[in-house]
Parts: C-alpha cells; sequence; structure tokens
C-alpha cells in the first residue's frame, strides 16, 4: 500500500468516525451543558459517598436539575444503553461515551 492509498484509507476512517459521532451526537438526551452538570454532579456524589449499585445519586442530580420526567426518563434510558446501569458505571461508561462523541472534542 502506498502513501496516497494510506492517506485515504486514514481520510475515510476518519470521516466514518465523524459520522458515528454525528449519529451518537443526535441521540444524546440533554444538551452538551446539561449533560456536563449531570456528570460533574454525579461524579461529585460518587467520589463523595460511593456506589450503591444503584442510580441514587443520579435521581438527586437529575432532581436538582429540575427536568421534567419525561427528560429524566430519556436520560436515565440514554445511560443504560451506554453501560450506565448504576452511578458508578454512569459516571464511568456513560460518561466516557459522551466526552468521546460530543461535538467540542
Amino acid at each position: 500500500m502506498d502513501k496516497s492509498e494510506k492517506l485515504a484509507r486514514k481520510a475515510l476512517t476518519k470521516a466514518w468516525k465523524e459520522s458515528e459521532h454525528e449519529k451518537a451526537r443526535a441521540e444524546f438526551p440533554l444538551s452538551d451543558e446539561v449533560l456536563k452538570k449531570f456528570f460533574d454532579d454525579l461524579d461529585i456524589l460518587v467520589d463523595a459517598l460511593g456506589c450503591f449499585h444503584d442510580t441514587r445519586h443520579a435521581q438527586v442530580v437529575i432532581d436538582s436539575l429540575a427536568l421534567a420526567d419525561e427528560s429524566a426518563n430519556a436520560l436515565l434510558n440514554w445511560c443504560c444503553e451506554h453501560g450506565g446501569f448504576c452511578d458508578c458505571e454512569i459516571s464511568a461508561n456513560t460518561f466516557e461515551h459522551w466526552q468521546e462523541c460530543r461535538a467540542d472534542t
């Protein structure tokens, strides 16, 4: 494979990855600003109190954000879809997915 073929393959891979990130961003349940606040506040609670292997801390943060039930449910469902079944998994797995796919990375 010559240099031009490698460059073409690299460009195609980059375009595919950006397309996948665009699809993921379209599925974000809330704006990046609200998701950042959610993850930041959740991390504070998990660091301070630990994880009880449920979403009690996420619920506290959701309540503090005054999200409507529909938005709260969409957020928790999205978290589950991306490996966040409890607070520590949301802080790790779902955060990582969001961080990787959000627009300003």
